[in-house]
């Protein structure tokens, strides 16, 4: 079975649904030709209706891809971390962003505006052309294992699935796993009611498949079955 770069274990049907690999470094390069800004914890960077002026690199933080239903309810389509770019769609197809673009958490983000792109980037740039095109198709394809993921597969499935993709070799007997999001959060990114997730975790917990649920800890205590689960 092929291997990441750090060792662990890549299983070909464990692709991302949330996070976007960081993969445009290469801009870092004409960051000075960007604006430099900061957006604090919760902070809007693109808000949902807003014509897409910039591109944006992620120099810190994480940035989500939200989207708002009309009755309240949040859903994360994507997860944008250090190293990548963000605010492609509504910046290359001219049509109001359909999405907000949020600061997860406090960053510092590089403006390049539409001039800059168009007719520096485009044309005399073809390794950053590059990036970007590499960054849309990781976007698609998130988005599209998403669509497979909430139409075909059950709750349980898709829980241990997410874990599965943040999961860590910890000490002791167990695997850990730091998910990052509380149940709130996890219940928004798989498309549910936080009450039916809660129900679903603590089935597994109940079947000891997995440890209590929090968004820093999570610990893994039936690898064969968590495993079918996220792999099935």
């Amino acid at each position: 079975m092929p291997t990441d770069a750090d060792g662990s274990l890549h299983e070909p049907k464990l692709l991302e649904f949330t996070h976007i690999p960081p993969e445009a470094d290469v801009w870092r390069r004409v960051l000075h030709l960007g604006s430099r800004l900061h957006f604090p914890k919760g902070a809007e960077i693109i808000h949902g209706g807003q014509l897409g002026e910039y591109c944006y690199y992620i120099e810190e933080g994480e940035v989500r891809l939200m989207r708002t239903t009309l009755d309240g309810r949040e859903k994360i389509l994507m997860s944008m971390h250090k190293g990548s770019i963000a605010g492609e769609t509504p910046f290359f197809d001219d049509l109001p962003a359909c999405s907000s673009m949020v600061a997860a958490t406090d960053c510092i983000v590089y403006a390049f505006s539409r001039d800059f792109v168009v007719h520096e980037i485009l044309p005399r740039h073809p390794d950053l052309t590059w990036a970007l095109l590499h960054s849309l198709a990781s976007k698609v394809r998130v988005l599209c294992n998403q669509s497979v993921s909430l139409s075909l597969e059950e709750l349980p499935a898709r829980i241990c699935r997410f874990l599965h993709l943040r999961m860590r070799e910890g000490e002791g007997r167990h695997p850990r796993v730091s998910p990052g999001l509380n149940q709130q959060e996890l219940a928004n990114l798989l498309g549910v009611h936080r009450v039916t997730l809660n129900k679903a975790l603590r089935e597994l917990e109940k079947e000891a498949v997995l440890g209590p649920y929090s968004r820093d800890e999570v610990y893994i205590l039936d690898m064969e079955r968590f495993r079918h689960f996220a792999l099935r």
